[in-house]
Order: structure tokens, then sequence, then C-alpha cells
């Protein structure tokens, strides 16, 4: 059948518009496949053709031989033909004949999105493309179907290639929650690209030019506003050394973060933004790096001028309170030197009073006194000691005091004893 028809490589896959009598009656243009030069007259003449019988013919070979996963689906809206690259979406190329195009779409919403679609495209014959979920084994995954018309003779069909975009779904959702955080987030952040991509193994100081050289491509509102704009499309364009400090005193910072292969790195800087206002600002660089080459990088700026303000104001009442401490550990140094020598001099005072305690209970050791009642004698007069022994009286004082004795006589006792030479006129 193939050999009998010579143009059939040239016109696979045509395409053709409508007759002309269906143009005039509806006057629209259609876009159909035409399989009709693909065939001999004696298999088209009837008008039929067993569309499950495509993968004989060379059309269906090529089919067959698409990576793509691709489906042809008749006018019942059956699929009656799978090619081998449907198993890449978790499908059977032989289970999923016969079965409803929309029952591969797992939610009602979807299945009656593709039903319509397809009606609308073996009604006006235009191509279609949608994107939506597909199930054809235990994994859901997010496809973009490609609807075309195919005609051959009477017999109509829609091809069907389907794109597994599931990477690129979630890829693209991840970017813009990514996107949604950066906007949100309240450091400035920027996204800047390089001309072309470095790697780090090429010298320094031509590394240094062209990351210098880069040009902001997009960014939130918060690095906008530090940099004095509005918003950020007024500063894409600029290119990194006119939006970073970029001179000789962050030269090794910058000469560090390619040595290292573009890891995340950070540095503090301060300006004077266009109020002439002191700002600080700390400055991280985060490298998009793929095989050894820098592809472009971020750029965050964070402005920590409270910061550095408060750390500031601690340090100097720090200062102070060191300050402070100092005068106040001397005051208390000299005074606890006045205590020391104050309770030295105490010390020595009460040593002192301890030994002239000492001294005077010694003495009073020492003094004999006469105290309480005395046993005397009432006739001689002679006193009785402790012991019982009667003593004179001089004696007798003599041993228990200090006192000494020395003899006279009295007048009265002198005139009685010696008469002859006292009398009492005398």
């Amino acid at each position: 059948m193939e050999k009998n028809n010579p143009n059939m490589t040239t016109e696979i896959a045509q395409l053709h518009v409508a007759s002309p009598e269906l143009l005039q009656k509806r006057m629209i243009v259609t876009q159909t496949i035409d399989l009709d030069s693909m065939f001999t007259k004696d298999v088209t003449s009837s008008g039929s053709f067993d569309l499950r019988q495509i993968k004989n013919i060379t059309f269906g070979k090529l089919l067959e031989a698409m990576p793509i996963p691709t489906l042809l689906i008749d006018t019942t809206h059956s699929i009656v033909f799978a090619n081998e690259s449907i198993a890449k979406i978790g499908g059977d190329p032989g289970a999923i004949i016969g079965v409803p195009f929309s029952s591969i779409f797992p939610t009602p919403s979807e299945s009656q999105n593709a039903e319509t679609v397809l009606s609308q495209i073996f009604l006006d014959r235009k191509t279609n493309v949608f994107e939506g979920l597909i199930q054809l084994g235990p994994k859901m995954l997010w496809c973009r179907v490609n609807l075309r018309s195919l005609r051959l003779k009477s017999k109509r069909s829609v091809l069907a290639i389907v794109e597994d975009l599931t990477a690129e779904k979630k890829k693209l959702i991840i970017n813009q929650k990514y996107q949604l955080l950066v906007h949100v987030f309240p450091i400035g952040i920027a996204e800047f690209s390089l001309h072309r991509p470095i790697s780090a193994d090429r010298s320094a100081a031509e590394v240094i030019n062209l990351v210098s050289q880069a040009e902001l491509v997009g960014g939130n509102h918060e690095f906008a506003r530090i940099q004095g704009h509005r918003g950020i499309e007024s500063v894409k364009g600029s290119s990194l050394e006119s939006i970073f400090p970029f001179d000789d005193h962050h030269a090794e910072f910058y000469l560090g973060w390619i040595k290292q292969h573009f890891p995340i790195r950070s540095f503090e800087n301060e300006e004077y933004d266009s109020r002439g206002r002191h700002r600080y600002f700390e400055n991280t660089l985060v490298g998009n790096v793929k095989n050894d080459y820098l592809l472009g990088f971020w750029a965050m700026r964070q402005d920590i001028t409270h910061r550095k303000q408060s750390e500031e104001a601690l340090r100097a009442a720090r200062d102070r309170l060191e300050e402070k401490v100092k005068e106040r550990t001397a005051e208390l140094l000299k005074a606890n030197e006045h205590l020391v020598m104050e309770i030295a001099d105490r010390e020595r005072a009460e040593h002192e009073l301890a030994k002239l305690v000492g001294e005077l209970q010694e003495a009073l050791a020492k003094v004999k006194t006469l105290s309480g009642l005395l046993p005397i004698c009432a006739s001689c007069k002679k006193i009785r000691d402790d012991k019982g022994y009667w003593t004179q009286v001089e004696v007798y004082v003599r041993d228990h005091t200090h006192a000494d004795f020395t003899h006279s006589i009295c007048t009265e006792c002198a005139t009685r004893l010696y008469p002859d030479l006292y009398s009492p006129s005398t």
C-alpha cells in the first residue's frame, strides 16, 4: 500500500482547509490534517477506515515512534490509539483503548472541560490546547494536551499529544511562592543577571569586572525603597557596582567570595542616603552556581541603622557603667582600706585593753583587802583566822593587807602604865 503512493512522504501530516462547500456554508477556516493521500483509492473509496488499525500505516508508525505520549480519539470521544510513550505518564497503551478520553482526567471539572473542548474541535475543527491533571496510573500529573483535528475521507478523529508539565508546574508554583515570599520579605532582595556564565577558575580581576557589570533584573519593593526609589522597575538595568559598595575598601570581600566559589557571604557598610542621613547596611550575596559556573546571583540589603544605633547606645551605656563601676570600685577600695585600718586600730586597741585588763586583774589579785565580819576576842582583842587560830590584831592585819604597823603608846596607856613618867596633866 505504501509503495503505490510515491508522493506519500511529502504529504504526510499536510495541513488542509475544509472543503469549499463547507467553507461556503459556514464561512470558517478549519485546521485539519488530511490523511487521504496516505491511502490508495481502493482502500478509501468506501469512505470508511478502522482507526484502530492506524498503527499499520505510515502515519501510525510515525505516531508510534514519537517520544511524546500520543492518543487518537474518535467521534464517540473514545481513545482508539495510544503509542508506547503513553507509559511515560503511567498509562498502559493497550489498557486505555476504548475508554472515554474524559475519563483520564481525575476531577469532575477537568473531565467536563476535556469533553467540552473535544466537542468543540469536532465542531469547528480548530486546534486547541489546554492544561489539567491527568491520571493514568497511581500518580496524578499536570499535563498540557494539544488537540488537532484529523480527517480520513468521511472519518474524523482528534489527535491528542500529551506533554508532562508536572516538574515545570511544581517549579512554577515554587517560583510563584518564592516571588511572593520575596515581595513580602522585610529585607531588600534583588536578582542580578550576568552577560554570560562565569567560571570561578578565571582570574579574580576578570570575575570581579564581570560581576560588577551584572544587571538587576528583578527584586522587591523593599530593595527599591532602600535605594531611594518607589518601585523596583525604576532600578532594573542598574549594575551591581552602581548599587552595592564596590570600592577598594570592599575588594577583599569580593575576592573571598570568588575564591570560595560564590557562597553566601555578608558584609556591612555605612553610607549617606539622599537626605544626607547616616545609614548602616548589611549586604549579602548568594550565588546561583551550576557545574562550577556562576549563572547569576541574589543580592540582599538590610537597613541596620537602628540596630547599629542601639548597639552604639548600648556600648556607650556599657562604657559609662564600666566607668562608674571603676569609680565606685575605687571608692570601695579606699573605704575598704580605711575599714581595714580601723579594724587594725581597733584590734590593737582591743589588744591593749585586754593587756591592761589582764594587768589590772593581776594587780587586783595581788591586792589584799579585809572585808566582812572578823571574829575578835572581846577581852584580849585577838582575831581568829579562817583556820581557827587566834592571832594578834597587828599580825592578822599585816598578813591580810599591805599595811604594816609602827608601835607607839597613847596618853591613857602611858599614864596608866608609866605613872611616874606621865601624869594626866602632861
